[in-house]
């Protein structure tokens, strides 16, 4: 939401998308977890699995996040979000990626889909992979998984320069999913979680993230480092769920453990599919908000407007389509 609402300056040279890489990795580390459980109940049976496996995890996953999702397509469409409305078709299919890919701005009120076509399309292939890779194999596959992402980027860049946007083209995210998904075979297999070693690779790859970052802000970018720039950060991200997972105390503690942090947790599926489109609804509404008059720190009442009117719909989504028709649908607690 700020990297959205707030205005250049306010944000400075901070890269606040990195919340987005962590998303893309706990989603790899998540799903990964469901799709070894759901290989483990069906290896026991004794009798084909996979196939009815694979579509108990795509029913879960479809309606869960699709109906809440069409939801807020529709609304971005009466709020007259420019893009949806003259190329719906990637949206509704979720290759808006791929669509995104090749604009020369991200589209107003809808930027955030090709995440979500990243993931519709990641829980279309992984469940295969997973199912069908020999348990013995997985941790190979996974390492080459996850090298398809540096290599796909240095192909966008060297090949295809009519692709704007490379980050949003599926194999390029492949380090995030795969890096995710490697820490929970490696948990499967006994690792605990806070592993000192993970820790380890965790600090080193950022620091080492941090460099290449540097010089890339500076224009003197690495060879061949600059194309691992994200994975350094994936590898981040996976120490940190793995530290998360073996609990924090004191102050960080209490803070993740009050109720206000929870809550935004539980609704927060709903604030990414309702924020950006928020301030177009609020043109509407309260034009004055963007008056030239409201500059500088009064700014801060169009970033209060926003969040209250995204809180008020990701709370109306939660309530009636996640918990009410998707929760009955799906018959049982999201795993989400």
């Amino acid at each position: 939401m700020w990297q959205h609402w707030t205005p250049a300056t306010w944000r400075g040279k901070i890269p606040f998308e990195i919340g987005l890489f962590f998303f893309l990795t706990l989603t790899g580390f998540l799903i990964a977890r469901i799709l070894l459980k759901d290989r483990h109940v069906g290896e026991n049976t004794g009798s084909p699995w996979r196939l009815a496996a694979y579509k108990n995890f795509l029913k879960r996953r479809m309606v869960r996040i699709l109906i809440p999702c069409y939801a807020a397509m529709l609304f971005a469409i009466v709020v007259q979000a420019p893009d949806i409305l003259h190329h719906p078709l990637p949206y509704l299919a979720h290759y808006s990626n791929f669509h995104m890919a090749f604009l020369p701005a991200w589209p107003s009120g809808t930027a955030h889909y090709w995440t979500l076509g990243l993931q519709m399309q990641f829980y279309l292939f992984f469940p295969l992979l997973m199912f069908l890779v020999p348990r013995r194999a997985l941790p190979g596959v996974l390492l080459l998984f996850i090298l398809i992402a540096p290599l796909s980027r240095w192909i966008m860049l060297q090949f295809f320069p009519q692709v704007i946007h490379s980050e949003a083209i599926t194999p390029s995210a492949f380090d995030y999913f795969g890096m995710g998904a490697l820490l929970a075979v490696a948990m499967e297999r006994g690792m605990k979680a806070g592993d000192k070693r993970v820790m380890m690779a965790s600090v080193l790859a950022f620091a080492s993230y941090l460099m290449v970052r540097g010089c890339e802000e500076f224009a003197t970018p690495l060879p061949v480092l600059r194309y691992f720039q994200q994975t350094l950060v994936s590898i981040s991200f996976a120490g940190l769920i793995s530290s998360t997972l073996a609990g924090f105390r004191g102050g960080m503690g209490r803070l993740l453990d009050h109720p206000a942090v929870q809550h935004i947790g539980k609704i927060s599926y709903g604030l990414y599919l309702f924020h950006t489109p928020v301030p177009l609804l609020l043109g509407f509404v309260l034009p004055w908000l963007w008056h030239p008059v409201i500059t500088g720190p009064w700014v801060a009442v169009r970033l209060l407007a926003c969040f209250l009117t995204a809180w008020g719909l990701a709370w109306l989504s939660w309530r009636y389509l996640e918990k009410g028709i998707s929760g009955r649908a799906a018959g049982g607690p999201s795993d989400r």
